[in-house]
């Protein structure tokens, strides 16, 4: 039998995420071991559980007090409520290219390394998960399958 083992190998790293550094709305502040939110009307960062909203959805809870100003976010340590697959992929660079203003959107692959906010091409791209993590090196962490 041939060997095979050179062969298998994964071309994107992956792995879990359970707790996370996130930023955190730009005015709001987060209190050590209350709910931490999602905003879907505004994704790219996480928000205190309130009432007047219809568009937060809990993801887990907030590890540390940090109070962004109101001129711009701030990072809080999250414990998630439950580990999230995530695969590691490439922005594209120019149009279409992930930024932190694409935390928690759904991104679409552009090549077998790529990930991309533009859905629309041609051929029609297809959606590979929801953006957890953002990278300084423009690395995109996706969640899949979402």
């Amino acid at each position: 039998m041939a060997d095979v083992s050179s062969t298998l190998y994964s071309l994107v790293p992956n792995g879990t995420l359970k707790v996370a550094s996130l930023p955190i709305a730009a005015s709001h502040t987060a209190y050590a071991g209350t709910t931490c939110c999602i905003d879907t009307a505004n994704p790219g960062a996480v928000y205190p559980a309130t009432t007047g909203s219809t568009t937060l959805v809990p993801i887990g809870k907030f590890n540390d007090t940090v109070t962004a100003g109101a001129g711009g976010t701030a990072q809080v340590g999250v414990t998630l409520d439950r580990e999230h697959y995530i695969t590691y992929y490439d922005s594209v660079t120019g149009g279409g290219a992930v930024t932190a203003l694409n935390l928690f959107q759904t991104v679409n692959l552009a090549s077998n390394h790529e990930v991309t906010t533009t859905a629309s091409g041609s051929p029609t791209l297809s959606v590979v998960g929801r953006v957890w993590v953002i990278l300084p090196n423009g690395t995109v962490g996706v969640e899949t399958p979402w």
